[in-house]
C-alpha cells in the first residue's frame, strides 16, 4: 500500500524528533560509473530528488536522471546543449522547477515534468553588493564557487529572508533587503554555516553550534562523544539536507524547534577514500546516494533482513529450528542462534541422515526431542541437556510434534518392509495410533481435540477424544509440504510444485501464482500480527495480505499483489528451505526466523517497510519511426507511420520483480493485456486510421488494486480513407453495377433471340431423332420378347423330354439286369450322367435368362449353402471319379443364406465345372466365410492353373466386359456377379492350381 501523505509526514516527523539514531550495520552498496557505461561521466556534483521521486544528478558530461532502473543522460549528444559541464542544481522541488546552469552560465537546463528543457540564455549574476561589500551566493557544501573560507556569503531562506555573512558579522534582511537585525559574530570559516528552511546554523568542530532566526540567536550542542576526529560538512542546499562525516561514519543532521540532533545513518568503510562531494538521503526508500568526484555514484541500501550462521566464511544449510527463548532458536544439531550471531551449542549425537536435521520439538518442561537413526531422544533440561531418554523404533522418525496437552507425536517414514506409522508419547508411554500408506510430513493442531496431518498423498483429520483418523476427500493428489492454522482458524497448505491452498468449508481453494511461478515451491506460511503472510520459496521471500487472499477466495476474481524480497534485501541466498518441522518461527521478540541453504534469516516484520511501486505512471517519450514526437495524454500519429514506441517513466527503487505493469490497446484485433518488461516500453506497428485507447495499469500495493494510465492515440485518415469517400465509392460501384446489368441484359436479349432460332432448328431435328428412337425401342422390345418366348418354348420343349429321358434312364440303370452286367451298367451310367448334365444345363439356361430380368434379389427364405454344393457335387460325381478327382465340401453346414437362388447355383455349377475340367488326379475344395454381411465363397484346385495374362483379362472383364475367345464359364460367372452386385478375386499359378473367391451379399 502506498503511504498516505499524512502518514508519510508523521513518519518523517518521528525521524526528526527522535534522539540519537543507531548505526545500520547491515547495509549493501553498489557503485555506478562511466567505466561500465551506466553513467556518462564519473564525477557526481549534485544529487536531488524531484517532485515525482526521480533522482537527478549533475556531471561534467550532462545531467542524469535515475528512476531506480535506468540512468538517462541529457547532454549535447541528445539535446540542444552546446556545453555539458554542470555543477549545482537549484530551484524548488515543490513547484517542479529545478534549474542547473552549465559552465559559464551560457545555457539553463530547466528540469520540469520529468524532462530537461534547454533555455538559451545567459544566467544572471547571483552575487549581491550590499553597503559596498561584495557577497557570494552560498551554493551548499562543499562549495563550487570558491575555496576561500573567509569570503563573505549570503544565504537565502525559504521564507524569502536573506542572511549576509562575513567573518565578523551576521545580518538578517527581509526579501526587500530591509535589515531585521545585525549582530557581531566572529568566525574563522564560512563553510561552517548552513541553513535549514528558516534557520541559519554555525557548527563548530567540537559539536557546539549557534542558530540564527527571526527571533534572534540561540545555542546548542550535539553529542560531544561523536566528534572524536575532524568532521566534514555536506549541505545539499536544494533538498535542505545536512550531513557530516567523521572518518567513515556519516551522520544526518535533523532540526526540531531550532535544535539539532545527529543520526548515524551508515558507517561506510570506503567513504574517506572515495572523494565524496555530494550526498542525498532518501528516507522513504531507505537509500543513501553518495556522489564522488572521481568514482561515480554509490547507492547504499539498508536491508532489515539479517542472515546468521555459525561459520561466516562457508555456506551452511539449515532446516528445522525451534524457538529456544524469546529471542533465540535451537536446531536439531544443538546450535543456538539469535538475530545477530551464533551463540552457543548443546552437545547432541551427530546427525547421519537428512531426516535427523528436519525435525525437533520442545515440551512444556523445555526438554528437547530430536531424532537419531531409528530412535527419538528426549534430552532433559533438568540435567542441563546432558542426559536423555531414548525411545526406540524400527523405522526412521520423520516428524516430532508437541501438542497443547504436552503429548509428543512421532511420524515414522515407510520403508521397503514397513508402512508409515504414527505414535504418541504421553508421560513416557508409547502408543501406536495409526498405520498409513504414506508418511506424515507435517502435523498441525487446530484446537484442543483436533490435529491435522499432512502426507505425501493428502490431508488427514484426527480426533483425539474419539481416536479416529479421517481422510479428507479431494486431497488425494496433494503432496503436502507444510500446514498452517492462521489467526482466524483457517487451514493453509503449502505443497510440492502446486503452490499453496486454503482448506475451507470442506473444499480446497487455490490461488493465482506470481508471474514467474516462484510460489509453486512455497515452503511454508507464517502470519504476523498485522495480518500479512510471509511465504519462503526457492526464489526469495514473498509477503501477501491475508485479507486479499480471503477476498479473492470469496470472489474468485481479481489480481493478488505478492511482494517479493531477494538477496538485495539482506539474504545470503534467495533459496529458502522447507520440508521440515518447525519450518518457521515467530519469536516473542517479534522476530521471524526462516531456514535457508545459507544460514537462518532473521527479521522483524514490523520493521520491514516494503518499497511499493508508485501510483503514478508517466509517458516519458514517444518515438515514431525513430523520431521523437510530443508526448501527452493524446498522441496524434502520422497516417502512414511504420512503428511507434511509447516509453514509460516510472520511478521505483525496489526489487524490479515487484513491478506488475501491463498495457492493452483497445479497438485492435487480439486486444489483450500484455506484460511490460524492464525496458518499460510499448511498441505498435501500423494502425488503420481511427482513435485507439491505450490503457496502462500497475499493481501498486497489498490492496491488489490496479492504478491506471490512459492515453488516446489518433491516426488521422486521408481523404480516401474517410467514411464519405467510402460512401461515394459504394454509390459509384452500385451505379457501375447497374450500368453493367443493363448492358448485360441487352446483350442477353440479343443472344436469346439468336439462341431461340438455333433451338427451333435443333428441336425439329431432335424430334425426328426421338421418333426414330421410339420406333427402334418398340422394335427392340418386340424382338426381345420374341427371343424370350423362343428360349422359354425351346427350353420347355427340351426340358420335358429330357426330364422324362433322365427318369427313364435312371429307372433303367437301377434294373437288376443292368446291375448284373458291369459293362452295360457302365454305359447306362454314362448315358444317365450325360442326360442329367444336359437337363441341368437346360435348367440353368432358363434361370440365366430370367436373372437378367430380375436383377439383384435376395430370397425371402434362407437356404443351406452346404446342401447346394452337395447337389452340384452329385451332378459331377461320375466325372470326378473318371478323372480321379476328390471333391471336398468344407462349407459351414450351419450357414444359411438368402443370395439369389437362381444366380448362385449357376455360379457354383460353373466354378465346379471349370475346376474339374482343369484338374486330373487331384482335388477340388470349397470354403465359406462371412464378413460384414458378405458371403466369401472360395474354390481351390491343384490343376493346370491360369496364366497372369488370363487372370488380368478376367479381372479387367469384370470392370469392362469385352469378350475374347476364352473360357465361357468364367464369362458367365462374372456377368452374373455384375447383375447381383458381387465381386470376384482370382489367384493362380501355372501347374500348381487356382483359387477363386466369390463375394456376394448373403443376408
Amino acid at each position: 500500500m502506498t503511504l498516505l501523505p499524512t502518514f508519510r509526514y508523521y513518519w518523517l516527523l518521528l525521524l526528526f524528533v527522535a534522539g540519537k539514531g543507531f548505526c545500520q550495520e547491515n547495509y549493501s552498496f553498489r557503485w555506478y560509473t562511466a567505466d561500465n557505461n551506466e553513467l556518462p561521466q564519473s564525477s557526481i556534483k549534485a544529487i536531488v530528488a524531484d517532485k515525482y521521486n526521480f533522482i537527478w544528478m549533475t556531471t561534467e558530461n550532462g545531467i542524469v536522471r535515475y528512476d531506480g532502473n535506468v540512468f538517462t543522460a541529457f547532454n549535447s549528444s541528445n539535446t540542444s546543449l552546446e556545453q555539458s559541464r554542470f555543477t549545482d542544481i537549484f530551484g524548488s522541488i515543490q513547484t517542479d522547477s529545478l534549474t542547473a546552469y552549465n559552465q559559464g552560465k551560457k545555457e539553463l537546463a530547466l528540469i520540469n515534468q520529468r524532462k530537461v528543457k534547454i533555455i538559451k540564455k545567459r544566467g544572471e549574476a547571483l552575487n549581491i553588493t550590499r553597503n559596498g561589500q561584495y557577497f557570494f551566493f552560498h551554493d551548499g557544501l562543499p562549495s563550487y564557487v570558491t575555496i576561500d573560507p573567509f569570503e563573505p556569503y549570503y544565504i537565502k531562506l525559504s521564507n524569502g529572508n536573506i542572511f549576509f555573512i562575513d567573518s565578523k558579522t551576521i545580518e538578517l534582511c527581509d526579501a526587500k533587503m530591509k535589515s531585521i537585525y545585525k549582530i557581531a559574530y566572529k568566525n574563522n570559516n564560512v563553510f561552517n554555516f548552513f541553513a535549514t528552511a528558516n534557520t541559519l546554523y554555525y557548527l563548530n568542530e567540537d559539536g557546539k553550534y549557534d542558530s540564527f532566526s527571526e527571533s534572534g540567536k540561540s545555542s546548542g550542542s550535539l553529542d560531544p562523544s561523536i566528534f572524536t576526529a575532524k568532521r566534514n560538512l555536506f549541505w545539499n542546499i536544494t533538498t535542505h539536507q545536512i550531513f557530516f562525516s567523521i572518518k567513515n561514519k556519516v551522520y544526518f543532521l535533523r532540526e526540531h524547534n531550532n535544535q539539532l540532533s545527529a543520526k548515524l545513518i551508515v558507517e561506510f568503510k570506503d567513504f574517506e577514500k572515495s572523494n565524496i562531494i555530494s550526498i542525498y538521503y532518501d528516507q522513504i526508500n531507505r537509500k543513501v546516494y553518495l556522489g564522488s568526484s572521481t568514482d561515480g555514484l554509490c547507492i547504499i541500501n539498508f536491508p532489515v533482513f539479517k542472515s546468521v550462521k555459525k561459520d561466516s566464511k562457508n555456506s551452511e544449510v539449515y532446516y528445522a529450528a525451534h524457538a529456544f527463548s524469546d529471542s533465540t532458536i535451537i536446531t536439531p544439531r544443538g546450535l543456538i542462534f539469535n538475530n545477530k550471531k551464533f551463540l552457543d551449542s548443546i552437545v547432541f549425537p551427530k546427525t547421519v541422515f537428512l531426516d535427523e536435521k528436519i525435525t525437533l520439538a520442545l515440551d512444556e518442561n523445555k526438554n528437547i526431542w530430536i531424532a537419531r537413526l531409528y530412535n527419538v531422544l528426549c534430552f532433559l533440561k533438568s540435567t542441563n541437556y546432558k542426559k536423555s531418554i531414548v525411545y526406540k523404533f524400527n523405522q526412521n522418525p520423520k516428524v516430532i510434534f508437541k501438542d497443547q496437552d504436552n503429548t509428543i507425536w512421532v511420524s515414522l517414514s515407510e520403508d521397503e518392509f514397513n508402512n508409515a506409522k504414527l505414535y504418541s508419547i504421553k508421560n513416557g508411554k508409547v502408543s501406536l495410533i495409526a498405520i498409513l500408506k504414506s508418511k506424515i510430513t507435517f502435523i498441525a493442531q487446530y484446537d484442543k481435540d483436533i490435529l491435522y496431518f499432512g502426507t505425501e498423498k493428502g490431508l488427514f483429520r484426527f480426533n483425539k477424544k474419539e481416536r479416529k483418523l479421517f481422510f479428507i476427500k479431494g486431497s488425494e493428489k496433494i503432496n503436502i509440504r507444510s500446514l498452517f492454522i492462521d489467526s482466524q482458524k483457517k487451514i493453509w497448505l503449502t505443497t510440492y510444485e502446486k503452490g499453496f491452498f486454503l482448506y475451507d468449508n470442506k473444499m480446497f481453494h487455490s490461488f493465482p501464482k506470481d508471474e514467474d511461478n516462484y510460489l509453486n515451491s512455497a515452503h511454508s506460511i507464517i502470519e504476523d500480527k498485522k495480518g500479512f503472510f510471509w511465504i519462503p520459496t526457492n526464489k526469495g521471500l514473498f509477503q501477501v495480505s491475508r485479507k486479499t487472499l480471503i477476498k479473492y477466495n470469496k470472489n474468485k476474481s481479481g489480481p493478488i499483489y505478492y511482494h517479493q524480497y531477494n538477496k538485495s534485501d539482506g539474504f545470503l541466498t534467495n533459496e529458502f528451505n522447507g520440508g521440515c518441522q518447525p519450518n518457521s518461527n515467530l519469536l516473542k521478540n517479534d522476530n521471524i526466523v526462516l531456514p535457508s541453504i545459507n544460514g537462518f534469516v532473521f527479521f522483524n516484520p514490523y520493521n520491514v517497510v516494503p518499497l511499493f511501486p508508485g501510483r503514478d505512471l508517466y509517458i516519458d517519450k514517444v518515438i515514431v519511426d525513430q523520431k521523437p514526437v510530443q508526448s501527452n495524454d493524446t498522441i496524434v500519429l502520422p497516417n502512414n507511420f511504420q512503428r511507434v514506441s511509447i516509453l514509460i517513466a516510472y520511478p521505483y527503487y525496489g526489487n524490479p520483480e515487484n513491478l506488475h505493469i501491463e498495457a492493452k490497446l483497445e479497438k485492435t484485433a487480439n486486444s489483450r493485456w500484455e506484460r511490460i518488461k524492464n525496458e518499460r516500453s510499448i511498441s505498435f506497428t501500423t494502425l488503420p486510421p481511427g482513435e485507439y485507447k491505450l490503457t496502462i495499469r500497475s499493481l501498486s500495493d497489498f490492496d491488489s488494486e490496479y492504478v491506471y494510465k490512459r492515453i488516446l492515440l489518433k491516426v488521422p485518415a486521408k481523404f480516401y480513407q474517410t467514411i464519405w469517400f467510402t460512401i461515394l465509392n459504394y454509390v459509384l460501384l452500385i451505379a457501375f453495377i447497374i450500368s453493367l446489368w443493363y448492358v448485360r441484359l441487352y446483350y442477353i436479349k440479343r443472344k436469346s433471340i439468336k439462341l431461340q432460332q438455333v433451338i427451333d432448328i435443333k428441336t425439329k431435328k431432335l424430334a425426328a431423332t426421338v421418333k426414330k428412337l421410339q420406333k427402334t425401342k418398340s422394335n427392340l422390345k418386340q424382338e426381345i420378347k420374341q427371343q424370350e418366348t423362343l428360349v422359354k418354348s425351346i427350353s420347355h420343349d427340351i426340358k420335358s423330354p429330357l426330364k422324362f429321358l433322365t427318369n427313364s434312364i435312371t429307372h433303367l440303370f437301377e434294373n437288376e439286369i443292368i446291375q448284373d452286367d458291369s459293362k452295360l451298367k457302365k454305359h447306362v451310367g454314362t448315358i444317365k450322367m450325360s442326360t442329367t448334365q444336359l437337363y441341368e444345363y437346360v435348367e440353368n439356361l432358363i434361370k440365366y435368362s430370367s436373372i437378367f430380368i430380375e436383377g439383384k434379389k435376395l430370397e425371402d427364405h434362407s437356404y443351406s449353402l452346404y446342401d447346394l454344393i452337395e447337389e452340384k457335387f452329385d451332378i459331377f460325381e461320375k466325372i470326378a471319379e473318371a478323372e480321379n478327382i476328390e471333391m471336398i465340401n468344407s462349407v459351414d453346414p450351419n450357414l444359411r443364406i438368402r443370395t439369389n437362388k437362381k444366380a448362385l447355383p449357376i455360379i457354383v455349377h460353373n466354378l465346379v465345372d471349370n475346376a474339374l475340367k482343369n484338374t486330373s488326379n487331384g482335388h477340388v475344395e470349397l470354403f465359406s466365410g462371412t464378413k460384414n454381411n458378405t458371403l466369401l465363397l472360395t474354390i481351390i484346385d491343384n490343376g493346370k492353373g491360369m496364366s497372369p495374362e488370363l487372370i488380368n483379362y478376367y479381372l479387367e472383364f469384370y470392370k469392362k466386359p469385352i469378350v475374347k475367345n476364352y473360357h465361357l464359364g468364367l464369362h458367365m460367372i462374372i456377368e452374373l456377379l455384375l447383375i447381383i452386385e458381387g465381386n470376384i478375386n482370382i489367384t493362380s499359378e501355372l501347374n500348381h492350381g487356382t483359387a477363386i473367391e466369390i463375394m456376394v451379399e448373403y443376408d
